[in-house]
């Protein structure tokens, strides 16, 4: 089994993915983890699936507080990325956050946009803990590269998405 296992990692690896970051909160203050298990599930109503570790500091504030943020990265914010993926140690995001008072979440500041829900549904699977999210409030910003995750390593699309955009 464990060679299924490992190849299921490995496998995964290989998908390429968006960066999000979760926001919530904290002791009072601003918490983020970076996860790429993210998607849209239902435009109406809109929902948002998120997926986290089961036993870690965001899964109990998002259990507790039945909401939480999503802000996606642009490519020029691998150190955020880094930040709320460094395993073992506090993620508060202070330096990395404003507060959405509209969304009433934190958000993270220059994100290409983000997502604010309220939890919806609730599934333990496996050792993770999915989130379904009713969107309530949106901020869309300025139109950047997107932050990808490929093979345990971030980068983002060449120069093509600037010459669409134009």
């Amino acid at each position: 089994m464990q060679q299924v296992t490992d190849l299921f990692k490995e496998s995964m690896g290989r998908l390429a993915t968006g960066v999000t970051v979760v926001t919530s909160e904290v002791d009072g203050r601003p918490w983020g983890v970076t996860v790429s298990a993210c998607c849209s599930i239902s435009m109406e109503p809109p929902l948002l699936l998120i997926s986290l570790f089961t036993k870690n500091a965001s899964t109990e504030a998002i259990t507790e507080q039945q909401r939480f943020g999503v802000s996606i990265l642009s490519n020029d914010q691998t150190n955020v990325a880094k930040a709320g993926a460094k395993p073992g140690t506090a993620k508060f995001f202070e330096e990395f956050t404003d507060f959405d008072h509209d969304g009433k979440t934190h958000r993270v500041k220059d994100a290409l946009a983000h997502v604010h829900c309220k939890v919806d549904n609730v599934v333990v699977a496996g050792d993770h803990t999915i989130f379904i999210g009713l969107v309530e409030h949106v901020t869309v910003s300025e139109m950047k590269q997107p932050l990808l995750h490929f093979h345990r390593q971030f980068g983002s699309f060449i120069d093509e998405l600037e010459t669409a955009v134009k």
